[in-house]
C-alpha cells in the first residue's frame, strides 16, 4: 500500500479530518467575495493593498505603518509572482508608475485571493491546535469537540477568510498557549523555546496580542507552582528557560518590527496605536462605569460567536478543569487566564468591544466548551446529547448566515443596477473608503469627492479624486450619486447625548458631527432638499443570524441618487424591486433568462423563487 493510500485511510476515519474539511469549505465558499476588483471589501484587511506598503513603511527610516510586518512578509513572499509581473509591466520603476500599474484589477485580485487563502490556512491551523489542547486535557474526543466548536464559531468563520490580521495572530497565540500547556502537563521544558517564539510571532503579527500573555503567563506560572510539586522542585530551571527564551522572543519582536533599524518610526507607530488609532474609536468612558459597560457588552455579544446556551458548556468545562490536579489544573486554566488577560490588558485599556476585539476570548473558551460537551457525552444522558445536537445545528445556521451575507452582499445588486442604467460618459460621484464601495461600470466617468487630502487617499483606477466641499455638487453636475449606508451614517446621526452610563461618543463620530458641510449636504440629499431623487436602494435581505451588523464589511446598503432637472419633480422614492431576478453574484447572471418568468419560463422561475425563499435568501 502506498504512503498516500495509507494516509487517506487514517484521515477518512478521523473526525478531526472531516471537521477541518467542513471548516475549509465554510471558509472558501466566499473566497471570491467582491472580486475581481482593484481593492477588497474586507474592512481593515491588509490585502490586496496594504501588505506591501506595510513592509516598505516599516523599514523606511522615519516612517511607520499601522500594523507590524510579520504576516505581511509572508504575504509578500507568496505574492512575488504578481509583484514581479507588475514591476515588469510598469513604464518605469518610479513609485508612482509602479503603484499606477499595480492597482489594476488582475494584480489586486491575485493578491487578495492569495491573502484570503493564507487566512483560511491559519484558521484551519487554529482549529487543529484547539483539538490538540482539548485532547491534552480530556482525550481525543474532547479535542475533536473543541475543534468542532471553533469550526462553528461565527466570528472565526468571518475572520478566518478575510485578510484582517486577527485570525493569523490568534493562530500563533493558540500555538503558544498549547506549547505552554504541554510543558505543564508533560513536565518537559523543551517546548518552552517554541512557545516563546510563537508568542513573538503572534505579537509581531498584531501588536494587541501582547494582551493574551501579559497577565496569563505570570498567573499561569503561579497556579502551576502552587498546584504541581514537580514545578516547585524545578522552579529555577523553569524560570531560567522562561527568562532566556522570553528575552530572545522580545528581541525577535523588536527586530521584526523595525525597532532596531527604524527606532523613530517604531516609536511613532506605538504612539499611534496607543493614541488616536484606538482612543479615537473608543465608545466607553475611562472610568469604572466604562469598564463595566465594556464587560456587559462583551457578554451581550457572545451570540456573535456561539449560541447563548453554550455558556452552560463553558461552566461545565470549568468544573471539569477544576477537578484536575497538578500540571493539568494549571494547563486547563491557561486558556481561561488568556481570555481574562486579554480582557483586562486590551479591552479595558482600548475600550473596544467590536467583533474582532472579543474574538480571542471566543477562541480560547472553545477548549472549555469542548470539555463540557465531552462530559455531557460521557454521562450517556440522552437529553444532554439532544441538546448538544441542537446547539451545533443552531451554530451551523450562524455559519450559513455569515456566508449568506457574503453571497447576498447588497453591492452586487447595486452593481447590476448601475451597469444596466449608466450610459457611456455619464458622470458618477462617489464618497468614502474603497472597502465600502461597489464596483462601478467602466463606461462611466467616476469622481470621488471629499475633504481628505489627495495624497492620503487610496486610489482607484479610472477614478478622479476631487478635493472639494460636498456642497459644491452643483458645479460638478453628476448624473448619479452613489452613497453607502455604513459610511454615511455618522453624518446623518442626531446630535443627541449618549444616555447610557459609562458610554461616550467616539472622537471620530464627534468629528463627523462637527462637519457642517458634510452633514448639511447628506442631510439635504436624503431629505429631498437637493435636485436628486433616490432611484435605487440595495439592502441585505438574507438570514440575520448571527449579528451581521457587527461586521462593518457586511450588509452594506447602497443608495443611488439621480439628478432631476426640476426640484419639484424630485420626490424621494425607493425604486420598486424589478420583476426580473436580482442575482447575488455575477457568477449567476447567465442563468437569468432560464429563471426569469418574463423570459418565458414561468414554471422554473416560480420553482427557483420558492427554493430561494425557503432558504431565506433574496430572489
Amino acid at each position: 500500500m502506498s504512503a498516500a493510500a495509507s494516509l487517506w485511510r487514517r484521515w477518512r476515519v478521523s473526525p478531526l479530518f472531516w471537521i477541518l474539511v467542513f471548516a475549509a469549505l465554510a471558509r472558501t465558499a466566499a473566497i471570491w467575495w467582491g472580486l475581481p476588483a482593484s481593492d477588497g471589501w474586507d474592512d481593515d484587511g491588509v490585502a490586496p493593498r496594504n501588505f506591501l506598503v506595510g513592509m516598505i513603511e516599516t523599514y523606511t527610516p522615519g516612517h511607520h505603518f499601522t500594523y507590524p510586518p510579520f504576516h505581511m512578509f509572508i504575504l509578500t513572499v507568496l505574492s512575488l509572482p504578481g509583484i514581479v509581473a507588475a514591476l515588469l509591466n510598469a513604464p518605469s520603476f518610479a513609485p508612482k508608475a509602479v503603484i499606477a500599474e499595480m492597482i489594476h484589477v488582475p494584480y489586486m485580485t491575485y493578491f487578495a485571493v492569495v491573502a484570503r487563502l493564507v487566512s483560511v490556512a491559519f484558521s484551519l491551523g487554529t482549529i487543529a491546535v484547539a483539538a490538540k489542547m482539548g485532547a491534552l486535557l480530556g482525550g481525543k474526543r474532547a479535542g475533536w469537540l473543541a475543534a468542532a466548536v471553533l469550526a462553528l464559531n461565527g466570528g472565526l468563520t468571518y475572520y478566518g477568510q478575510v485578510t484582517n490580521l486577527d485570525g493569523p495572530s490568534l493562530f500563533w497565540a493558540m500555538l503558544s498557549l498549547f506549547l505552554f500547556m504541554r510543558v505543564m502537563v508533560e513536565h518537559d521544558l523543551k517546548p518552552v523555546r517554541w512557545a516563546c517564539l510563537a508568542a513573538a510571532a503572534a505579537v509581531a503579527t498584531k501588536d494587541q496580542t501582547y494582551a493574551v500573555f501579559v497577565l496569563a503567563l505570570p498567573a499561569g506560572l503561579i497556579v502551576w507552582f502552587l498546584a504541581d510539586a514537580w514545578a516547585r522542585a524545578n522552579a529555577v530551571a523553569i524560570l531560567k528557560q522562561l527568562v532566556l527564551w522570553g528575552a530572545i522572543a522580545l528581541a525577535a519582536v523588536l527586530a521584526i518590527d523595525g525597532a532596531l533599524i527604524n527606532p523613530h518610526g517604531f516609536a511613532d507607530r506605538i504612539a499611534l496605536l496607543s493614541g488616536s488609532a484606538s482612543q479615537d474609536y473608543a465608545e466607553y468612558q475611562t472610568n469604572l462605569a466604562g469598564r463595566i459597560a465594556v464587560a456587559s457588552d462583551m457578554v451581550a455579544h457572545f451570540s456573535r460567536y456561539y449560541p447563548v446556551v453554550a455558556i452552560a458548556l463553558i461552566v461545565l468545562g470549568l468544573v471539569v478543569v477544576a477537578r484536575r490536579r497538578g500540571g493539568e489544573l494549571a494547563a486547563g486554566l491557561l486558556p481561561v487566564l488568556a481570555a481574562v488577560s486579554f480582557t483586562i490588558a486590551f479591552n479595558f485599556v482600548a475600550l473596544r468591544t467590536e467583533t474582532r476585539f472579543v474574538l480571542p476570548q471566543s477562541v480560547f473558551v472553545a477548549v472549555l466548551i469542548g470539555l463540557g460537551a465531552e462530559w455531557l457525552l460521557s454521562v450517556r444522558y440522552r437529553l444532554g446529547h439532544a441538546a448538544l445536537i441542537a446547539v451545533a445545528v443552531w451554530a451551523a445556521y450562524g455559519v450559513i448566515g455569515v456566508h449568506a451575507a457574503f453571497w447576498l452582499d447588497p453591492r452586487y445588486d447595486a452593481e447590476s443596477w448601475l451597469e444596466s442604467h449608466i450610459r457611456p460618459g455619464d458622470r458618477v460621484e462617489i464618497y468614502g473608503l474603497n472597502a465600502y464601495l461597489p464596483r462601478l461600470p467602466a463606461n462611466a466617468r467616476v469622481s470621488r469627492v471629499g475633504s481628505k487630502p489627495l495624497k492620503a487617499r487610496n486610489p482607484l483606477p479610472e477614478v478622479t479624486e476631487i478635493l472639494q466641499p460636498y456642497g459644491a455638487i452643483g458645479a460638478r453636475n453628476p448624473r448619479f450619486v452613489v452613497v453607502t449606508g455604513f459610511w454615511v451614517q455618522d453624518y446623518l446621526a442626531s446630535r443627541g447625548p449618549v444616555a447610557e452610563i459609562g458610554r461616550r461618543v467616539p472622537k471620530v463620530r464627534e468629528v463627523a458631527l462637527r462637519d457642517v458641510d458634510a452633514r448639511g449636504f447628506f442631510g439635504a440629499l436624503f431629505a429631498r432638499g437637493l435636485p436628486f431623487r433616490l432611484v435605487h436602494r440595495s439592502d441585505y435581505s438574507g438570514p440575520q443570524v448571527p449579528d451581521l451588523n457587527a461586521y462593518e464589511s457586511l450588509k452594506q446598503s447602497v443608495y443611488v441618487f439621480e439628478k432631476v432637472p426640476d426640484r419639484a419633480a424630485a420626490p424621494i422614492v425607493t425604486a420598486p424591486k424589478s420583476a426580473a431576478t436580482t442575482w447575488p453574484n455575477p457568477l449567476y447572471r447567465p442563468l437569468r433568462g432560464w429563471t426569469d418568468t418574463r423570459a418565458g419560463a414561468p414554471f422554473t422561475g416560480a420553482v427557483t423563487r420558492t427554493c430561494f425563499r425557503f432558504l431565506g435568501l433574496s430572489y
